[in-house]
């Protein structure tokens, strides 16, 4: 299958073409208010739950699951949301609504589906963990600046699929990421992202991330919250590309946000404990 080259210009024209590209529901935009404003309050996140009945039975779920050890235990929301934790739970609210805010749409190849929202999973867990030292960044972003980073990516595997395949043949057969490819033949995923989160009037440092994680130095804004996604996507593509590791630009980077090799080699070694947690999440919200 030969590659598809599409320019910014016809990218833009297919995009506005779309008339199934879902507006962003008012409990995620809620959510993502929430999150970004970091409102600390149980009822506020209660009530929003409550608002969406399948929202509410994903995290009765998720809180009766036996992760938690509560099986079929937790009746209502707020006692799910003390058991779980409002961090997690917020976290666990964006990606139920981010899954299924796409689950309607063309079909997606369910191994795709599954590869790029657990990629999206781990990205955000990591990105938790570096943000635990990093006073500039709350916890709460890092975890959705870490799960719409790829956002693109779901826009471009369920709108130009053929494109998208091709994409990633070339990226295989060349074994390199599929991002390397999309710079050298046509419109990319941080592209397709940008125009998305820009019709959905994400917070700027939420479109950065979208459109500058392969490309910090790019960014005029937001650099260290895209430098430290940069980074946690790094961390999460390390299986397949471990040589990303020690890039010159990773390392650039874990210097200009004063990570040390210890603390560096720490966040390798903890995947162990993510991509297990990661799966679980994925069977309980699929």
């Amino acid at each position: 299958m030969s590659t598809i080259p599409l320019d910014e210009q016809e990218i833009r024209y297919q995009i506005s073409q779309i008339r199934e590209l879902p507006p962003l529901p008012q409990s995620l935009q809620r959510l993502i208010e929430i999150v970004h404003n970091e409102v600390e309050s149980a009822d506020e996140l209660e009530s929003l739950i409550l608002y969406d009945q399948a929202l509410t039975a994903k995290v009765l779920k998720i809180a009766n699951s036996t992760y938690y050890g509560c099986r079929g235990k937790i009746k209502n929301i707020s006692r799910a949301i003390v058991l779980i934790g409002l961090d997690q739970a917020k976290s666990i609210c964006l990606c139920a609504l981010f899954v299924n805010l796409f689950s309607n749409a063309l079909a997606i190849d369910p191994l795709l589906r599954e590869q790029l929202w657990k990629h999206a999973f781990a990205t955000s867990r990591i990105a938790v963990e570096m943000s635990k030292k990093r006073r500039w960044l709350s916890r709460e972003d890092a975890a959705v600046l870490g799960l719409i980073h790829d956002i693109g990516y779901v826009v471009m595997a369920t709108y130009f699929r053929e494109y998208y395949s091709s994409i990633l043949e070339l990226a295989s057969s060349r074994k390199c990421p599929a991002w390397c490819v999309e710079m050298q033949v046509g419109v990319s995923h941080t592209q397709l992202g940008k125009y998305l989160a820009s019709r959905w009037a994400f917070p700027e440092p939420f479109q950065a991330v979208i459109e500058y994680h392969h490309s910090p130095d790019r960014s005029r804004f937001h650099q260290a919250e895209v430098k430290l996604i940069y980074l946690a996507n790094v961390l999460s593509n390390s299986l397949q590309f471990p040589e990303l590791l020690t890039d010159e630009a990773t390392l650039c980077y874990c210097g200009e946000l004063h990570i040390s090799e210890d603390e560096w080699q720490e966040y390798q070694e903890g995947l162990e404990l993510i991509w297990p947690q990661v799966d679980q999440l994925w069977n309980l919200l699929r």
